[in-house]
Parts: C-alpha cells; structure tokens; sequence
C-alpha cells in the first residue's frame, strides 16, 4: 500500500468512527480508537506514511501532509469554545502519531493497546482541562 492510499484508508478509519458518536470529546475518543486499531492491523502503516518512496512528495512534506489532515479533524471536531492555535492541534496530533509509530515500530502493540486511555486523556486535555478530559477517556476505556 502507498502513501497515498494508506493516508486514506486511515483518514476512513477514523472519520467512520467519528460519524457514529454524538458529543465532540466522543468523536474524537474514538477517532483515536480507530486510527491505533488501524495502525495495529496495518503494522506497516508507520513506514508507508513516513517512508514510502513514492515520486510525489518528499517524506517531510508526507509527514507534515498526515499531521495536518489528523490535526484538521480534531479542529473541525472542537466547539468553538474550545479552539486553541492551529499549532496545538498540531503538537497534539505530532504527539500521538509519534508515540504509536515508536510502539509499532518496537513491536510494542500490547502496550500500544494498554494506553489508548492515556492518547484520549493527553488528546482532550488542552481542550477541556484535566477533570473534563479524564472523565472522557475513563468512560471510553470502560
């Protein structure tokens, strides 16, 4: 699979997932659900993303590509209320893919599975402060 249909059929994933919650910390909770399952079940993903030596686009421009296609989702999920800088959905998003690409890579997936919570909880935190954002990926987790 190439950059560009793996881009999709994790953009897929997780706007599927989305579309079957209601409340914006929901969505994205299990937006971030799909997409690590996704990774998990595709174990390539991270170096299709990051690596594939398609002619179009250099790997950075394919890395900054996937980061702001995630950040854009979670933008356009948050109630006006709680929009931050697009910098910070960025940051967030940079975080998570980080953290799953170094567990794929590792052959980490148990534990890749074990802090999904924890991906919720650092994902809503800028958003809905501690308490809001704990509460969230406790009722996810459950």
């Amino acid at each position: 699979m190439g950059f560009p249909q793996a881009l999709a059929d994790l953009e897929g994933a997780v706007l599927s997932a989305c579309a079957r919650e209601t409340e914006w910390p929901a969505q994205i909770a299990a937006g971030i659900y799909a997409g690590v399952g996704f990774a998990i079940a595709h174990p390539g993903l991270a170096e299709t993303l990051a690596e594939d030596p398609g002619p179009e686009t250099k790997p950075i421009q394919r890395y900054e590509r996937v980061i702001g296609r995630m950040a854009g989702f979670l933008r356009a999920r948050a109630p006006r209320s709680a929009t931050l800088p697009a910098a910070t959905d960025e940051a967030v998003v940079a975080g998570m893919i980080g953290l799953v690409g170094d567990h794929l890579r590792l052959g980490r997936v148990d534990r890749l599975q074990q802090i999904l919570p924890e991906l919720v909880l650092l994902t809503l935190l800028p958003y809905l402060g501690f308490e809001e954002a704990q509460l969230w990926a406790n009722r996810i987790a459950d």
